[in-house]
């Protein structure tokens, strides 16, 4: 449950129900397990008062008793040392002793299996069995991996040389960039730009930027491979005068003159590219934001650029939903871009001109505020939902209706692609049954589009609420310009599992919700009953 940390604040604590945590923190670990994963880590958290590291409910009855997992646990960085810190353990001794006896095969860091283990076996506090289960899950791994044939089959320095910035792996961090892309608006269409014809204005601090596009924990990267935004564009347009580049401000203080200078370059240009938004380090690990807005001296820029007049496409550079305001959420056209990797100059130039069109789908939603976080499409009902914020005790925030600006599921084609109304294969499901959802798309734009259809539920009334939407299956089709597809998803029995009062997997008879759409707040619902 360590995305549940309180505020939002990394390494934060987390108190929740066991009935939310098995409904929706333990399942994508699980599956992993499933899949065949063989390692995982102990988190920084404690939950519900019990650090991870010293759970032996998690780490021991639920992930060997209840999942049979195989593999071994490491501590995450000296995560089995902080419980002293969080006031579990009494000193480095009793900390390895605890980590140890709750499930904790290999400490990460700080040294302190190897320096107390010994002692804790000669004691009697740690039976020697449990020392020989660790060693043996972590042989077992080193085994399976065949690192007992070759101990150094990933560190082999002349393929490391032949195949780093090879041309296939770089054509395939531009296609990964590219299809990364999420389009969250288009007005007008104005999006594709023409590469030729036209003065292009690239303001703003990512503009120029071959650092901050890596992101966080990109350890190892090599700066020489970075393109720009500015290389990109340069090189898909050919003509360099009619691009001009100004960076306007830094991420997070102004520059004497800056604005002035984009003014300028805005003033000159036909259209602007407004590349904004977060720094690698503003959204890694420990950089938790009370504001998770574009940052202030960046908006002033952004304000300044708007009031020309002219046309602006916003790129934003971030690694997280984020509440975009002012100017930039004005901007009649804006690219999600997050941070794309070495081929990002390319990556973005591909879809700014249109040699691709954007396919990505959002994630997360971003919302309208930064005080609606956490934000999560799967949200409750609440006994007081609010149809429009003029209604009075309902649900609903002072400022905006409680909804995302751009929800989870979303994501703009360069083709406008309509949803007729759902139609269900028979208007009931027969216990362990199902029945199959049918929409027809209908491309009416010039250029084919890859469209992301999306499968939602909602169970009308059960004995633990659920969700206003749950995601249930999705399918990406291509739409011929002008013409139409028709798309089936099925949806069984067990789509509509959840856990039960008693924590166990359960279905109910009654009356369900359907959507086949675009984004988890989009389409109109149709209605089967699950019969027993």
């Amino acid at each position: 449950a360590y995305g549940a940390a309180e505020a939002g604040l990394d390494y934060n604590s987390t108190d929740m129900s066991e009935l939310e945590l098995r409904s929706v923190y333990l399942p994508p670990f699980k599956a992993a397990f499933d899949a065949g994963a063989l390692s995982t880590m102990s988190a920084f958290n404690d939950l519900n008062g019990v650090p991870t590291s010293g759970n032996k409910w998690l780490l021991t009855d639920i992930l060997r008793g209840e999942w049979g997992f195989a593999g071994f646990v490491v501590s995450d960085y000296t995560s089995e040392e902080e419980l002293i810190a969080h006031g579990y353990a009494a000193d480095g001794r009793d900390a390895a002793r605890i980590a140890l006896m709750a499930g904790v095969d290999m400490s990460m860091k700080s040294g302190l299996y190897m320096k107390h283990i010994p002692e804790l076996v000669q004691s009697g506090d740690v039976p020697m069995a449990r020392v020989d289960e660790a060693v043996r899950r972590v042989l077992m791994t080193k085994a399976a991996l065949g690192l007992f044939e070759n101990p150094y089959r990933g560190s082999d320095v002349r393929t490391e040389r032949r195949v780093t910035g090879s041309r296939e792996h770089l054509t395939l961090a531009r296609e990964a960039g590219r299809k990364s892309i999420v389009l969250l608006k288009n007005e007008g269409g104005l999006l594709p730009l023409p590469k030729t014809g036209q003065r292009i204005a690239l303001i703003g601090p990512f503009g120029g930027d071959r650092v901050d596009l890596f992101g966080p924990w990109s350890i190892f990267k090599d700066e020489k491979l970075a393109v720009s935004l500015e290389q990109g564009l340069r090189a898909a347009m050919g003509d360099g005068a009619a691009l001009s580049v100004v960076k306007g401000s830094d991420v997070e203080t102004p520059i004497a003159g800056g604005i002035e200078a984009a003014v300028m370059a805005a003033s000159q240009a036909d259209v602007v590219l407004l590349a904004v938004g977060e720094s690698q380090n503003m959204s890694a690990e420990a950089q938790s934001r009370v504001d998770i807005g574009i940052p202030e001296p960046q908006l002033a820029l952004a304000e300044a650029v708007a009031a020309t007049g002219k046309p602006v496409v916003v790129i934003l550079r971030h690694g997280r939903a984020m509440e975009l305001s002012g100017a930039v959420k004005d901007a009649p056209a804006i690219l999600a871009t997050w941070f794309l990797g070495s081929e990002t100059g390319h990556a973005v130039a591909d879809i700014l001109f249109g040699d691709h069109a954007p396919t990505g789908r959002l994630p997360v939603s971003f919302p309208h505020f930064s005080g609606q976080s956490p934000f999560h499409y799967a949200h409750k009902t609440t006994g007081r939902p609010a149809a429009s914020r003029s209604e009075g005790f309902k649900a609903q925030f002072r400022e905006t209706a409680n909804a995302a600006l751009y929800p989870f599921g979303h994501g703009l084609t360069y083709a406008p692609v309509q949803y007729s109304a759902v139609r269900l294969s028979a208007p009931t499901m027969a216990w362990n049954g199902g029945i199959t959802a049918t929409v027809t798309l209908t491309n009416s734009g010039a250029r084919e589009a890859s469209e992301v259809v999306q499968l939602y539920i909602r169970d009308r009334a059960a004995s633990i609420t659920q969700p206003v939407r749950l995601l249930k299956g999705f399918r990406r089709v291509t739409v011929p310009a002008g013409g139409s597809v028709e798309v089936s998803l099925p949806l069984s029995f067990a789509d509509l599992l959840f856990l039960g009062p008693d924590l166990e997997p359960t279905v109910e008879p009654g009356l369900f919700d359907v959507w086949l759409a675009p984004n988890a707040q989009a389409g109109e619902a149709a209605r089967f009953t699950l019969t027993r």
